[in-house]
């Protein structure tokens, strides 16, 4: 008797397209088989099924284990520091690390026996959900860094990125080999295109790691690149590289460009179709507040202190609407700059996004919810006027300090003091 493995799903896949395990076995007597999965480090059973036979399919089954690993597989939230010895982070929540064991349930003699049994090798799920389409072509080699081939970033941005001294940008890619050493290369460009620079960040690797993230932001690349003049940079690429200075992923392109004085910016953070957060810099914010009241009414008649029913007491009439409880709520509508086909297209992501986070503070950051739950996408020849969208988002209820949104220099415009959960400006 033999249990052959069909179909089965890469060593890293994202937890929410479908990830199916096909089985087949040679046994004539075959009635179900059982799949039990495992937490691959604790070997904590997490689910135990059973998976029959089809008609047109009698010795054979598959099961569709998304269902099942794609609560495990988590988010995770890091802001992006001014680096105190490193441009390079990792992530562990994203990842989730599951085997399975499938077993033949065979019929004899009137009763049910194991059969044959097959166990997986570990394989890793992380908290993504691609479209179809994307999906349909998905292979790990794309993104998952090795020796010898050069991968993708976990991003859709369209290269060239725009940034300035208070925008973020980072980049995420997956690198499970410890054995493999790599760095980030940092490489500066004047007007001319002449490099005046390159920096390599070593990164600290470790066994159970697979999840990094580039800091490219300019603001930090200032403090920790010290042997360039950025007065002089105009534009800089990011990549990763082994130690021969062979290139890991594509190369990515950010480039500098001061931020016009009447645009404010607010920085946002959203989950995209690879499970970590991308950055987005939108400007200019509408703020709206509304309160919804729960109130009870009164009879307008009490007893007075001068011993009488009457409306009213002393100089004041009495409550007739008492208010019990009010719940604020607090909108902010945003405005994008001026986009191209390519980011009008890749900020549709954002209302598919799971999770959007504001920062508020240089370091106090708030979630958010996007309103809007439509979005228009017409490429610039067919359009009159210049592609700018805006965006309203919603704070989570009792959100409604007045906070002060971070400036171009990212440092407050006025004193603020703090009180309790809520900040100030100080007059």
């Amino acid at each position: 008797m033999a249990l052959t493995i069909l179909s089965n799903p890469y060593k890293y896949t994202p937890s929410k397209n479908n990830i199916i395990w096909s089985v087949s076995s040679d046994a004539s007597n075959i009635i179900y088989f059982t799949v039990v999965v495992y937490e691959a480090v604790s070997n904590n059973v997490i689910s135990s099924l059973k998976i029959y036979p089809q008609p047109n399919n009698q010795t054979g089954a598959y099961i569709d284990l998304s269902l099942i690993l794609r609560s495990y597989a988590k988010w995770e939230f890091k802001p992006i520091h001014v680096p105190a010895l490193e441009l390079v982070d990792n992530f562990e929540k994203n990842f989730f690390p599951y085997k399975i064991v499938v077993t033949e349930k065979l019929s004899s003699s009137g009763s049910i026996i194991d059969g044959a049994s097959y166990m997986s090798d570990t394989c890793y799920v992380f908290n993504g959900k691609l479209d179809p389409i994307t999906f349909k072509t998905y292979n790990q080699n794309k993104y998952v860094a090795q020796a010898g081939r050069i991968v993708n970033f976990l991003t859709s941005k369209p290269d060239n990125v725009k940034v300035n001294e208070s925008s973020y940008e980072s980049l995420h890619y997956l690198q499970p080999d410890s054995g493999l050493w790599c760095a980030g290369r940092y490489e500066f460009y004047d007007n001319n295109n002449n490099l005046l620079y390159t920096h390599y960040e070593g990164i600290d690797q470790g066994d159970e790691r697979i999840l990094y993230r580039l800091n490219c932001s300019l603001k930090h690349l200032k403090i920790a690149v010290t042997n360039v003049n950025f007065s002089n940079v105009a534009y800089y690429d990011v990549a990763l590289v082994d130690y021969s200075q062979n290139p890991l992923t594509v190369n990515r392109r950010f480039v500098i460009e001061s931020l016009p004085c009447h645009l404010e910016p607010v920085n946002l953070f959203f989950v995209n179709q690879f499970g970590v957060f991308e950055t987005l810099q939108l400007f200019n914010p509408i703020s709206t507040l509304s309160t919804t009241k729960q109130a009870v009414k009164n009879s307008p008649y009490k007893l007075n202190s001068e011993g009488r029913i009457a409306d009213y007491d002393d100089k004041l009439f009495n409550i007739i609407d008492e208010i019990l409880t009010v719940s604020p709520e607090q909108q902010i509508k945003l405005s994008t700059s001026i986009l191209n086909d390519g980011m009008l297209k890749w900020l549709s992501n954002l209302l598919t996004s799971e999770q959007i986070i504001m920062q508020v503070l240089p370091d106090l950051y708030v979630p958010v919810l996007l309103s809007d739950s439509s979005y228009e996408m017409s490429n610039q020849k067919y359009q009159t006027e210049p592609n700018v969208k805006q965006f309203t988002f919603t704070l989570s209820d009792g959100f409604t300090p007045d906070f002060i949104f971070v400036n171009a220099s990212n440092t407050l415009p006025a004193v603020v003091s703090t009180d309790g959960d809520f900040y100030t400006r100080n007059a």
